[in-house]
């Protein structure tokens, strides 16, 4: 077993050194790269994958920092992003949302009330770089029980889920489980639940 999980890792570090090659030589025509070279870049830029299927990886905190998951699915957005966020104070990856939008992804962003309220109480930075934005839509559960979900679909094609808030503590220092699927079934389910959410007649907060 751990001889196959040594040769998928291999082969995911093959394949992101090839792409950082040819990315590189597209940039820079005739420049020579060392395969050393390439291979330390491609290290930098492969996540700590815990478990992987056909469609699914799964990775753990505080072994994986699960915010650099977030920041790059976020970065690959083309066109929307559909979050339902209990709680989120995590500035690099509001920062990453902001910046998706900036470049016309439609961000909808679904909060828990008591969370977002004592979040605003708080002043968390987060609130004042969110909203307020084209592009950026948030809307507040209106009810007292709890939207307790962490997760968000990316183009309707990535599903994250899990266990991790969007906070640092959360990423990097918590016990925390975050998976990423591109399961059919299970994107639709989400689909089907966040716009379930998303047209509540009481939710409280929406631009």
């Amino acid at each position: 077993m751990r001889t196959l999980r040594n040769l998928f890792f291999l082969t995911l570090l093959c394949m992101a050194a090839w792409k950082l090659k040819m990315e590189h030589e597209q940039l820079h025509p005739g420049s020579h790269v060392t395969v050393e070279s390439v291979i330390d870049q491609a290290k930098l830029r492969l996540p700590d994958v815990h478990a992987a299927g056909e469609s699914e990886e799964i990775y753990f905190a505080p072994t994986t920092d699960l915010e650099r998951i977030d920041i790059s699915l976020i970065d690959r957005a083309q066109q929307r992003i559909q979050v339902a966020m209990y709680a989120f104070t995590d500035r690099a990856i509001a920062q990453a949302l902001a910046r998706a939008a900036s470049r016309g992804v439609e961000v909808s962003l679904y909060r828990d009330r008591a969370q977002f309220e004592e979040e605003q109480g708080r002043h968390v930075p987060v609130l004042a770089m969110l909203l307020h934005r084209p592009n950026i839509h948030v809307r507040v559960k209106g009810g007292n029980d709890l939207m307790h979900q962490k997760a968000m679909l990316v183009d309707g094609e990535v599903l994250r889920d899990g266990s991790g808030n969007w906070s640092v503590s959360a990423a990097r220092y918590q016990d925390n489980q975050v998976s990423v699927t591109r399961s059919s079934q299970q994107i639709e389910a989400f689909e089907r639940d966040f716009t379930a959410m998303w047209n509540r007649p009481d939710n409280l907060l929406e631009q």
